[in-house]
């Protein structure tokens, strides 16, 4: 290390003595919270379930989220790459590049900031963190790649250069080999959800971005595609290659690339259907459903322009442009360690496209029991690319467009024909107990529906268009690797043609049909900005659903399915409570309102009992309020008790001083005498 840093052993930190701090901060006691957290956790990694347990806000969540290192995977960093990272914070992104095994150094400004990044790395020796100005760093060697993630739209606050942004470009080009990398990331100017309502992730206004109303010096402020482009080829970083994330580069999920979204057979939008833009202060406010415009605008060759956030790869002018080894890239992170994956579709010769699964963290075992005797497992393989779209699109465009049982059931039919097709009249092991005996003792049967799957008389035909009637839903059962048979998972062409995709969940034993469709419902309906819906609960569409389809279900059946679901999710996530904040879920009010009935009598309950309480602390009060009054008049008399004794204190002094008192001593002498 260089002879102008010291070392503190406590941190394992470099830093220059007498330095300025640099003031970017969420202030002490939040700054002190993330490094308390950090050196309470036994396991620091990239995958700690004890910092995803940890995420309670939006501070902690971007701190500690797992999607934080998703940006950065798409860039192959080998093991031995040397890498510089300017500004690297708390050290989310610090801490997998130290993983991947590249020789690190990590700088950052803010110096409790260093600490915590330190403190998170630790355990790696090929890490070291420095903090320093990130312009005035003394490192050491030259890299293979220069980091400027989510920094360069600061340079103008914290840069007193003419002009600030080629200056910090300028040191991290310095630090360059030849060949080398500067990697930057950030907020695109004109990104689509400023468009719809979110505020600019800076200043916290509205519109403030695309208008370009920010500070003329001192401020931070982002670019537009063709504006980062030009600030980068001024620098001399002529050699670019763009990559988009999504929702942004804060907490990616999807990373895209310039190919992906000009290859004629691969629809970039399917990857985008479930990203849900965020507005970081907080504001609800939408106008329109993002996904749907997304689509159209990779219909129209705009999805790069209007995207949240860039990823830009860029090298000098005279070297070869990086190529990333892959089109798109798809994580699924928010998940127990064991089952984190990385969906990566490659373009193949003429115009074909393959798509690689694989689990993150290969070496670990991919089964867990569920349900007592049964086991839950992930399957992950490679397959060819199938050119259609998810049925979830058609679903996701009645629910905006209508918001009506008719019309969203009516989008659902297709996928659920599918399904119910491979169901048998068979009751599931992971049935109810309740459910099983309210349908009576079912013989399993042995064959799909309409080999043998029913009684006869569940068999007739209804009146008119009604469909075939096969009964009761939950006596039926589909094989349990359809576990994931969702809109999601299935693809129609432009010729009518279906295919199921990305059949990840394997359970071992049959599972009841009625689950499977109610949490394909579930999760098709998580989706939208619904100004219109009107469809009241859950229960309802998936009874409408059913009925379609021939099937007979009822809200208790539901209900069932629903907890089962809540089993399920709560076998795949890294915490036991919701996690929402972690991977930015959510659930609309039609989909929740029921669960909120059933929870209303418990909270009129604990309102009355509160209601109790309240009137025993008002009554408390009240006595404890008559109680110092009288104090406070008893008070009163005691001082003016005292007062008056003072008083005559004074005037029996006064009289024993006086001539009279002196002269008739002995008169009352006299009198004592004659008393005695």
């Amino acid at each position: 290390m260089s002879y102008s840093y010291e070392k503190d052993s406590t941190y394992n930190l470099f830093f220059r003595p007498g330095a300025d701090a640099f003031g970017y901060s969420e202030g002490e006691v939040a700054e002190g919270r993330l490094l308390r957290l950090i050196e309470g956790m036994e396991d620091r990694g990239t995958f700690s379930e004890g910092l995803v347990n940890s995420i309670d806000d939006w501070s902690t969540r971007y701190h500690f989220s797992r999607s934080r290192h998703c940006l950065l995977r798409p860039l192959d960093i080998q093991l031995g790459d040397s890498v510089l990272e300017l500004g690297c914070g708390t050290g989310a992104i610090t801490r997998y590049l130290g993983e991947t095994g590249a020789r690190v150094t990590a700088v950052e400004g803010s110096l409790a900031r260093a600490r915590t990044a330190a403190a998170r790395c630790k355990d790696l020796p090929n890490v070291r963190v420095i903090a320093d100005d990130l312009q005035a760093v003394d490192a050491e060697g030259k890299y293979d790649w220069v980091t400027l993630i989510g920094v360069l739209e600061y340079a103008a606050a914290y840069s007193s250069a003419p002009d600030a942004y080629q200056s910090y470009l300028a040191s991290a080009i310095r630090h360059l080999k030849p060949g080398g990398r500067v990697v930057i990331a950030i907020e695109n100017q004109l990104g689509l959800k400023y468009f719809n309502g979110c505020s600019e992730d800076h200043l916290g206004t509205l519109f403030s971005g695309i208008q370009d109303l920010y500070l003329p010096r001192g401020g931070a402020r982002t670019f537009g595609r063709k504006t980062l482009s030009q600030v980068l080829d001024r620098a001399g970083l002529a050699s670019q290659t763009w990559l988009y994330p999504f929702p942004d580069y804060k907490v990616p999920n999807v990373v895209l690339s310039d190919v992906a979204l000009a290859h004629a057979d691969f629809n970039a939008a399917d990857l985008l259907l479930r990203n849900i833009s965020e507005d970081y202060s907080g504001n609800m406010l939408r106008h329109f459903d993002e996904a749907l415009a997304m689509r159209v605008l990779a219909q129209n060759g705009l999805l790069a322009d209007l995207s949240n956030s860039f990823l830009v790869v860029a090298s000098l002018a005279q070297e070869k442009a990086w190529s990333p080894s892959a089109m798109a890239w798809a994580y699924s992170v928010h998940r127990r360690r064991t089952w984190c994956t990385e969906t990566v579709f490659e373009a193949a010769s003429g115009q074909k496209v393959q798509v690689h699964k694989r689990m993150i963290n290969a070496q670990e075992d991919t089964s867990c029991d569920f349900m007592g005797s049964q086991r839950l497992s992930l399957s992950v393989a490679d397959s060819a690319y199938f050119p259609g779209w998810q049925i979830a699109w058609s679903v996701l465009r009645a629910h905006v467009q209508h918001g009506d049982i008719p019309h969203v059931v009516e989008a659902l039919t297709p996928w659920a024909q599918h399904l119910l097709a491979l169901a048998r009249f068979e009751t599931s092991p992971l049935s109810v107990s309740e459910t099983t005996a309210a349908a009576g003792s079912a013989p399993a049967g042995e064959g799909p529906v309409g080999e043998g799957r029913a009684p006869a008389e569940a068999d007739t035909a209804g009146p008119g268009n009604e469909p075939e009637r096969h009964g009761a839903l939950r006596q039926f059962s589909v094989p349990g690797h359809h576990v994931d048979h969702a809109p999601f998972n299935l693809l129609v062409n432009d010729a009518g043609e279906m295919n199921l995709i990305d059949q990840e969940w394997v359970v071992s034993c049959p599972v009841p049909a009625g689950w499977v469709l109610t949490r394909g419902v579930l999760h098709s309906l998580q989706m939208g900005v619904l100004p219109r819906d009107q469809l009241g609960n859950l229960a309802r569409v998936v009874i409408a659903l059913a009925d379609t389809c021939g099937y007979d279900v009822t809200s208790d059946d539901v209900q069932k399915w629903l907890a089962l679901e809540t089993k399920f999710s709560l076998t795949l996530a890294p915490r036991k409570a919701s996690h929402a904040l972690s991977d930015a879920t959510r659930l609309p009010y039609s989909l929740v309102s029921e669960a909120l009935s059933d929870l209303r009598g418990e909270v009129e309950g604990a309102r009355q009992e509160m209601a109790q309480v309240l009137d025993k602390l008002q009554s408390a009060e009240s006595h404890l309020a008559f109680r110092d009054e009288e104090n406070v008049r008893n008070l009163t008399r005691i001082d003016q008790y005292q007062t008056r004794v003072k008083d005559l204190e004074r005037e029996l002094a006064a009289m024993r001083n006086s001539r009279s008192w002196r002269w008739s001593g002995w008169l009352r002498a006299l009198w004592r005498r004659r008393r005695i």
